[in-house]
């Protein structure tokens, strides 16, 4: 086993990865395209059970759970039903054989009963299970912001039972420095309903695609890095007509880009000519807006995003970027660049595509500015809060919420603790320095090469699903990190000065389901011909006439009324 990652930076690379597989029912950041009512939701505001209030618990519950810390958790036998969607790539057959509970009832007094949804069937499972009343006790990492916001009576209110029965997440939670928790977690009606979860990761691994360019073509090229976009077009030239790949054919692609890849974008380039977003480039919404001085604007019908297109359209004519960047799938793109076809692109480090030996090649492309007073904005969010609500949700159903409440707390009673629960049993995936008491690094096992780093991590842990770790309880990097730890730690070195401030960004904050469908219905349709016109404008061209012709079906529409929707919600009217 070796060490190969600062859990900082692993942990930041695993949050993009499954926000790219679709982290279920987590609404942790403002708003998306994407976010939308849940199908087959029904409220049950009408149907509260007759034997207590939802959030009321009984005095016997109160007499059998200890509180604080004590152990054990039930002072009489507790079974908790706890419902959990199965990662894909998890070997195991129960959850009850990772690390982290195998000897759970030993520890507590509590009997866990996982109640495991396959992969890929929660979307539609936990619908099903809030309308038809056969809920577990605990929802774990499923249950989103409008489905607690349309079905409250379903749920435990947590705010008056924290101080007793989670004392160690409090602790954590006073702790953040990237988000006011209680902001986040507090619904309208003025409760929390559900506990805090996955990691506050540091801003240098908060964005989104990074530039890289190859350095062993600059050098064959004989060109510098580029720092304007006059000097990029010039280096793009050299690249296509001077065999950098040293093959003797002209099968170069100067600069790759793939629109099925969320991190390899070309709406990255925004920023180059001052287009600050509001988030990631891989989330639709983000794209179409930017927040100044308060104040939320249009992006995609500004003279700068129509500069930006007409530029990409001349590189896109002179055949410098990729020609089929706007249709191929990620697996194409990634084995161009392993063929040696690609001089630049945008990626989360260089590894994703190539082996250790390739990736040495590759260096940060810094960002560059259109014009001399342009100010250029990185993609990504310097002050994102990558805190995750609604990971652990009690139902009116769990007879014990108190025990259930406590379950989590206990399992966030320490960093190993999380650890355990995220990646699993310590020396395994992860371990801690025998010289640095509290300083945790990841470890590659040796073993099968189709049990993955991935698959072993799916199989021991849970990921992205633990208590919450805040920024001081993760790992620093002391400098024994992989090449693409290393390459990605110098990229946001490079590039972190430029990144969305935090005054320029939404705040993750409950948004009443009402107005969430008032907007929902206005995104597909807005996206969907910002991203048609953006394609066609590239690889076309456009004149006068388009250019007015689009912004026309912008406001068709209702691009004004989308922006001011979003205004609504920085100004904090829609809770």
């Amino acid at each position: 086993m070796k060490r190969i990652l600062a859990m900082l930076l692993c942990l930041a690379m695993i949050v993009g990865i499954m926000a790219a597989c679709g982290d279920s029912g987590n609404d942790s950041s403002a708003p998306s395209s994407s976010e939308s009512s849940a199908s087959g939701e029904s409220s049950k505001a009408d149907e509260s059970s007759e034997s207590s209030e939802a959030g009321e618990p009984s005095g016997e519950v109160v007499n059998s759970t200890t509180p604080g810390t004590e152990l054990p958790i039930v002072t009489e036998p507790v079974t908790l039903k706890i419902c959990k969607e199965r990662h894909m790539l998890d070997t195991t057959t129960s959850y009850n054989e990772k690390a982290a509970f195998k000897n759970i009832t030993e520890e507590t007094g509590l009997t866990l009963e996982f109640q495991e949804l396959a992969a890929g069937t929660a979307g539609e499972q936990v619908p099903l299970l809030l309308a038809g009343g056969n809920m577990p006790d605990v929802f774990w990492a499923l249950i989103s912001d409008t489905q607690i916001l349309q079905n409250e009576s379903l749920f435990v209110p947590l705010e008056d039972m924290l101080e007793t029965y989670a004392p160690n997440c409090l602790k954590t939670y006073g702790e953040l420095t990237s988000v006011d928790w209680r902001q986040i977690a507090t619904t309208p009606s003025g409760h929390i309903y559900g506990m805090l979860g996955r990691y506050e990761a540091l801003f240098e691994n908060s964005g989104d695609g990074i530039q890289i360019i190859n350095k062993t073509w600059l050098d064959k090229v004989k060109k510098d890095i580029p720092t304007t976009l006059e000097e990029y077009k010039d280096v793009l030239i050299a690249f296509r007509d001077g065999d950098p790949n040293g093959n003797g054919q002209a099968d170069e692609i100067p600069y790759g880009f793939c629109e099925d890849m969320w991190c390899a974008s070309l709406t990255n380039d925004m920023g180059q000519f001052g287009i600050g977003h509001g988030g990631a480039t891989g989330n639709a919404a983000s794209t179409m807006y930017t927040i100044i001085d308060g104040k939320v604007q249009g992006a995609v019908n500004t003279p700068e995003y129509r500069e930006y297109l007409e530029f990409y359209h001349d590189l896109y004519t002179e055949k410098l970027i990729d020609q089929e960047g706007f249709s191929m799938k990620n697996d194409v793109f990634a084995n161009k660049i392993r063929n040696y076809q690609v001089g630049t692109y945008y990626s989360w480090t260089a590894l994703e595509y190539l082996s250790t030996e390739q990736e040495k090649d590759w260096v940060v492309l810094p960002t560059m500015k259109a014009h001399e007073d342009t100010v250029p904005v990185a993609n990504g969010e310097i002050d994102r809060s990558t805190v995750q609500k609604n990971k652990w949700v009690i139902t009116s159903s769990c007879e014990h919420p108190e025990a259930a409440l406590r379950l989590w707390d206990y399992l966030a009673r320490d960093v190993e603790s999380k650890m355990t629960v995220a990646m699993g049993e310590k020396g395994k995936l992860w371990d801690e320095y025998e010289d640095q008491p509290g300083v945790y690094y990841f470890l590659v096992p040796e073993g099968d090469p189709e049990f993955t780093f991935e698959h072993m991590k799916y199989t021991w842990g849970t990921v992205n699903d633990p208590p919450l770790m805040t920024i001081a309880e993760t790992p620093k990097n002391d400098g024994d990190v992989s090449p693409a730890a290393a390459l990605r730690d110098n990229m946001v070195k490079e590039v972190n000065k430029d990144f969305v401030k935090k005054e320029n960004q939404l705040p993750a904050i409950y948004v009443k389901p009402e107005f969430v469908d008032e907007r929902s219905f206005l995104d597909t349709d807005l996206y969907a011909e910002v991203k048609k016109f953006r394609s066609q404008a590239v690889m076309d061209g456009f004149s006068d006439s388009d250019w007015d012709a689009y912004c026309k079906r912008l406001e068709d529409l209702q691009y004004s009324t989308w922006l001011q929707w979003y205004q609504d919600y920085l100004d904090g009217n829609l809770k």
